[in-house]
């Protein structure tokens, strides 16, 4: 449809957002930085290998 408006927000943008929330939820729940990434880096790997 040429009438509706496009969401400047893209799928790519909306996951690294959501992303950030995650790790940020992390840091807040006493994570340390490390933590915190090793546990988003496995949460991403288990979603890709479509073992969740």
């Amino acid at each position: 449809m040429a009438d509706t408006p496009q969401d400047p927000i893209t799928a790519l943008a909306e996951g690294a957002t959501q992303l950030h929330e995650l790790f940020v939820a992390h840091m807040e729940a006493g994570f340390t930085e490390a933590q915190a990434l090793q546990i988003i880096i496995a949460i991403i790997t288990v979603g890709a290998r479509g073992n969740g």
